[in-house]
């Protein structure tokens, strides 16, 4: 190709050349006729790619034939064996898990408080409590002059555990000994109290028992079986012997829960408090269901109320739903409930123990509890719960005192029963922002629809309990203490005007210095107000008071 393109820029050059040349002459017109040279060519060759290849039909397979001579070698080591490694965990601290307590008072004196207990152990538990709390003071009434109004309280008691593979067995065994006065009287009366005439004392023995599983699969069913056995008299041979059996046993399934509890109390009363005895039994078959976020509880509370030859049956439908909205922040649930409530004398005495000996008691039945509230965690230091239900309550019990077996003194109380309605709001909040500090408060608001009686005798429209406890690098704790009650009602002794007891504010606050592990010392400051207020009718309270004493671990 580079060939041909010379040739055609010669015959071109020569062409110019000549023309410029006679165009310098004269003008020649002439035509030219040009002829390709002649080229040879030669076609493309192709390689042959195949080799010369041998073909032999004959193989020969050459035979090997090698032996082993085998002989052991003398190495000329020892084995070490290795030791097995081991966990070392932190030493286990020394526990002070027993303390004596000692103080003295302005007011009450003395005062002695012990606690004994075994050391760790996976096997069982045992231990001792012992709480000796006595006062000799005089309060003023209203006419200013001083009654005895001391009180004794001793309380001890026995207990233990025994930790079996899948179960646990607990027993208890107690004695307490409570020193009352009937200080409080209508001052109009002219009288003068001797202290042996006003003496009340009550006596109580229990012995208790319970057999119980502890499965942590959902696979066994659970179980619990146990007796409670009490005896309690006072001053004027007043006597109560109390036995409870109950039993609880449950299955839960994959989403499911099942069960059925039995509860059978019983009281042989003295001729003096009652002609027949006190007996309830208590059937509760429930059924549950559960999800991620809610869970649901319904069954039949079923009650007989055995007095003598005359029986009750009371039936009470239960059911409790929740649900979870926001991570346990914020849970509503709501409900209807109801029961049959045992006032036996034991338990009344505790509550007043300023009774006419010998009162007799009815049980209160809750006929129907309709509630609903929500509760959860504001974060992770701070519990709420909110709760408001309606209740129709028969035989509600309400102390008033009593001015006609008591010659019109009034310093002690009966009981009357009545009918209501009731509305009752609760809440309650604690806080925790570290594990030094601790905050609760609780409050309770009551509105009483009557159907008898003109006001709830004795009972506080309000109530306030407010604790605070802050530990100062495990060397001083400090704590305190703020109780309220709103006003209350107290039945006149002639139709009239209803007297009232005024609201109260009780403030305690106390401190603890840690001088070692083993030795502390306390103080306690009460009823910072110095206010006499009237927890019952006739009544008035210690005013200021300081305890003081120590307290030794081992």
């Amino acid at each position: 190709m580079n060939r041909k393109i010379l040739i055609y820029l010669h015959i071109l050059g020569l062409a110019v050349l000549s023309t410029i040349k006679v165009s310098a002459q004269e003008k020649l017109v002439k035509e030219v006729q040009v002829v390709k040279p002649y080229e040879p060519t030669i076609s493309d060759a192709y390689k042959i790619t195949h080799l010369p290849k041998i073909t032999d039909t004959v193989k020969t397979v050459p035979e090997i034939t090698y032996t082993l001579q085998t002989k052991p070698i003398n190495v000329g080591y020892t084995i070490t064996p290795i030791k097995p490694a081991k966990m070392v965990g932190e030493p286990l601290s020394t526990l002070y898990n027993s303390y004596v307590k000692v103080g003295l008072g302005t007011k009450v004196m003395p005062m002695i408080e012990a606690y004994v207990s075994n050391k760790r152990s996976k096997e069982y538990s045992i231990g001792a409590y012992y709480k000796f709390l006595n006062s000799i003071s005089q309060v003023k009434l209203d006419n200013d002059e001083k009654e005895f109004a001391g009180f004794s309280d001793n309380d001890l008691r026995f207990f233990g555990k025994k930790f079996l593979k899948n179960s646990i067995i607990s027993g208890e065994m107690g004695l307490a000994s409570n020193t009352r006065y009937f200080y409080g009287y209508e001052t109009s009366v002219d009288t003068i109290l001797e202290k042996e005439n006003i003496k009340q004392n009550f006596l109580s023995m229990n012995l208790a028992a319970d057999y119980r599983s502890n499965y942590v699969d959902s696979t066994h069913i659970n179980y619990q079986f146990g007796f409670d056995l009490g005896y309690t008299r006072d001053l004027f041979e007043n006597n109560e012997l109390g036995i409870m059996v109950a039993g609880d046993i449950n299955k839960i399934f994959s989403s499911e829960m099942v069960g059925v509890s039995l509860d059978v109390e019983h009281f042989s009363l003295s001729e003096s408090i009652d002609s027949v005895n006190n007996t309830v039994i208590h059937i509760f078959p429930w059924l549950g269901k559960f999800g991620e976020k809610w869970r649901i509880k319904a069954g039949i509370n079923t009650f007989s109320d055995l007095r003598g030859d005359h029986s009750k049956a009371f039936y009470y439908p239960v059911v409790n739903l929740e649900y979870d909205i926001a991570n346990h922040y914020l849970i509503p649930y709501g409900g209807v409930d109801g029961k049959l409530e045992t006032n036996n004398f034991k338990r009344i005495s505790k509550i007043n123990p300023f009774l006419v000996p010998g009162t007799g008691l009815l049980n209160t039945d809750h006929k129907i509890i309709l509630y609903c509230g929500i509760r959860g965690n504001f974060n992770s230091t701070t519990y709420y719960n909110f709760k408001v239900s309606y209740s129709l309550i028969d035989d509600m019990p309400f102390f008033v005192n009593d001015f006609v077996s008591t010659d019109s003194m009034g310093n002690q109380f009966n009981v009357v029963y009545d009918d209501i309605k009731l509305v009752h709001y609760f809440g309650e909040i604690s806080v925790s922002p570290s594990e030094e500090l601790v905050f609760n408060v609780k409050a309770n608001y009551q509105e009483y629809e009557m159907t008898n009686e003109a006001k709830p005798w004795h009972k506080p429209a309000f109530d306030l309990a407010f604790t605070t406890r802050y530990n100062l690098r495990q060397k001083i704790v400090l704590k305190a203490d703020i109780l309220a009650l709103g006003k209350r009602y107290v039945k006149p002794i002639t139709a009239g005007d209803i007297n009232e007891l005024e609201s109260a504010i009780d403030i305690n606050i106390g401190a603890e210095y840690r001088y070692s592990k083993v030795l502390s010392g306390f103080i306690q400051l009460n009823n910072l107000l110095s206010d006499n207020y009237y927890e019952w009718n006739l009544y008035p309270t210690y005013s200021f008071n300081i305890m003081a004493g120590l307290t030794y671990s081992f």
